[in-house]
């Protein structure tokens, strides 16, 4: 989890929020399953991907927040867009991590943007730890508490989440009640499910 925490150390709070808007029409969205292997394997490259889904459906953009040149599938669709970061940034290849957001319809074990916090504790079967909505790191899941998403995914890579609120909320406003002194809130707790979280944000890499 500290290698999760380390590669998302350039996301931000708004981000999060931007992410939460309009999450009611995700869920009628077709979702699309993400696995890390075959076009998304360890030995994935941006070369390898234009050739499985056409040269027209990729692109390089400059990522400022990350300062890496990335990868990016599907540029124009905002349902199917997935943002690679490459370990060989030159070469473009063996994938560092790979980021699902916005309106992007791709699955992670189940996982889609949009799903409920109480969903996704029954995906890891199990409740888990995030960090409260504020700074860098806002709306990050830092532990899965032994879940499932504890262990590797379908082909072997990690998930990481964030999950945001509507902050205007009345119920968002009281979720201070539950704060860890270490600025952390948990899955379970009665606030925050009342705010209705939900997935803003998955990163998904290989462990090292």
């Amino acid at each position: 989890m500290e290698e999760f925490l380390g590669m998302i150390v350039t996301c931000r709070l708004l981000t999060v929020a931007c992410c939460f808007v309009g999450t009611a029409t995700l869920a009628a969205e077709p979702t699309r399953t993400f696995k890390c292997e075959g076009p998304f394997g360890r030995e994935a490259t941006h070369a390898k991907l234009a050739s499985k889904y056409g040269a027209a459906n990729i692109a390089t953009e400059y990522d400022g927040e990350a300062d890496a040149e990335v990868t990016i599938l599907f540029p124009n669709d905002p349902e199917r867009r997935l943002r690679v970061q490459w370990k060989d940034q030159k070469a473009r290849r063996n994938p560092g991590y790979f980021t699902i957001e916005g309106r992007s319809s791709w699955s992670v074990a189940g996982v889609t943007i949009g799903t409920s916090l109480i969903e996704l504790e029954r995906l890891n079967d199990g409740p888990f730890k995030l960090n409260y909505f504020e700074g860098d790191y806002g709306g990050a899941i830092t532990d899965w508490l032994k879940g499932r998403f504890d262990a590797p995914v379908s082909g072997g890579c990690v998930l990481g989440a964030f999950v945001g609120i509507d902050e205007q909320l009345p119920e968002s406003k009281a979720l201070d009640e539950e704060v860890t002194p270490d600025r952390s809130l948990h899955s379970s707790g009665a606030k925050l499910r009342a705010a209705k979280p939900v997935v803003s944000k998955m990163i998904v890499s290989f462990p090292r």
